[in-house]
């Protein structure tokens, strides 16, 4: 997925929406008095999914099986230091959603499954690095800003479900961490000098390598099923947060 989507689609609406009511906004009347160059913040985040990928394939798997990524609410927190003004640094952190995938086609019956059955469960911890720009000031009551960073999304605690394992065998999930570049645009609004209320949408370049392993029942070495595929995840985030500067 591409990142950068700033001149066009939903993001770029966003952007000019943020940053025209900043712009009416703007007046040395509403210029809130200055707070500290730190700023910690948690809230509520929600990762809507648009993924995509190629029908798995491998050994002894029947061809049209795809899956559908689902989307998972969970805490956001993160940490901002102000450089200087208009540009500031921000760690994202979030704590791992957990993330279902359900089975997609009709193929799945062949193996016994139906679509929209929940297959898979993976939590994923997805760090990500900003540099911002706040056209503003940072200490501006509204503060629209963007930002262009780097992601790291490590998936854990994958887990076939029963559904997936009573149907075909004992099966092994693996999924190959990710890099990625990642964008977001955001507004906080200062109450204070110490406290603000923080809203952004974030995308970030999240692709994985997948691999399904099916074993044979009763034995922990015979592979009697393998499937591939490439996901592309294409993920967009969106959290509202509470921001306290120090």
């Amino acid at each position: 997925m591409t990142f950068f989507p700033f001149t066009r689609g939903p993001i770029a609406r966003c952007a000019a929406a943020l940053c025209g009511a900043a712009l009416l906004a703007a007046a040395p009347a509403a210029r809130a008095a200055e707070g500290g160059v730190n700023t910690v913040y948690i809230g509520v985040a929600y990762l809507q999914a648009h993924s995509s990928l190629p029908d798995l394939s491998g050994l002894n798997t029947p061809s049209g099986l795809n899956l559908n990524v689902g989307n998972a609410a969970t805490l956001g927190l993160g940490f901002v230091h102000d450089f200087n003004g208009h540009w500031s640094g921000e760690l994202a952190l979030g704590y791992p959603p957990r993330v279902r995938t359900d089975a997609m086609g009709a193929a799945w019956q062949k193996v016994g499954i139906q679509p929209g059955t929940g297959v898979t469960d993976v939590h994923l911890q997805s760090p990500t690095v900003f540099l911002n720009y706040h056209p503003l000031g940072v200490h501006h009551r509204i503060d629209p800003y963007v930002g262009l960073g780097v992601n790291y999304t490590r998936f854990t605690d994958t887990t076939a479900l029963s559904s997936l394992n009573n149907a075909i065998g004992p099966t092994q999930i693996h999924l190959s961490d990710s890099w990625g570049a990642a964008a977001h645009v955001g507004l906080q609004y200062h109450f204070d000098r110490r406290w603000s209320l923080v809203g952004s949408i974030a995308v970030a370049d999240v692709q994985s390598d997948l691999t399904a392993t099916t074993y044979l029942r009763g034995s922990s070495s015979v592979v009697v099923m393998q499937g591939k595929s490439h996901i592309n995840f294409h993920p967009v985030v969106y959290t509202v947060a509470i921001g306290y500067s120090f």
